[in-house]
């Protein structure tokens, strides 16, 4: 595996309260959090690397994407794909479908996510939209290779000098992939969520 995809699983980590989807946080941890004031994801604290989950084939990565949390109720989930087009997505919190999931994309879907990362300049942007001037927002990261081209970008929902473009991608590949089957509407979502 690549450098730049084994740093996909870098992320803030408050006092190592952050588990790897898929694990639970314990109540005590979470009390903790909650008097403090603390977010699970997002806040400055010291850098940890999680372990690099499984690839859906061995064929190699073509897309690595990972929703983390905010303040609310965002859903946390990763999606990898891989060039043949198999894909594995992983449902954390306040997603319809906890757990590893398994799906296959079509040609034309594969060539609809290409055509998207191109259409929005991807390897043109910066590495980093992370510096957020609302910090209750979710955190994006996508990794994209293309041949023998591959870059990472690190988005924070709340950085205000993220182009428009990216935002578009974001929601792209969402809709490409057809997520919403395993992370559900907003609308099942808030049921979820007791809202």
């Amino acid at each position: 595996m690549s450098p730049e995809l084994a740093r996909v699983g870098e992320i803030e980590d408050c006092a190592g309260m952050w588990k790897p989807p898929g694990r639970r946080r314990s109540a005590s941890a979470l009390a903790l959090a909650s008097c403090l004031g603390l977010a699970a994801v997002d806040c400055a604290g010291a850098r940890q690397t999680r372990p690099v989950d499984p690839a859906p084939t061995e064929a190699p990565l073509l897309l690595v994407f990972e929703r983390y949390g905010c303040y609310g109720f965002c859903p946390v989930y990763w999606v990898r794909v891989a060039d043949d087009g198999a894909l594995l997505y992983e449902g954390a919190h306040f997603v319809a479908e906890v757990g590893r999931r398994r799906g296959e994309l079509s040609g034309d879907q594969l060539d609809a996510l290409r055509g998207a990362f191109a259409e929005a300049g991807f390897f043109a942007l910066e590495d980093r939209y992370d510096r957020p001037r609302y910090r209750d927002l979710p955190r994006i990261v996508t990794t994209y290779r293309d041949g023998a081209r591959e870059k990472t970008v690190v988005h924070h929902l709340g950085d205000i000098r993220a182009p428009a473009a990216l935002l578009e991608l974001e929601e792209s590949i969402d809709r490409i992939l057809g997520t919403e089957a395993w992370v559900g509407s907003e609308e099942a979502r808030d049921r979820l969520s007791g809202s």
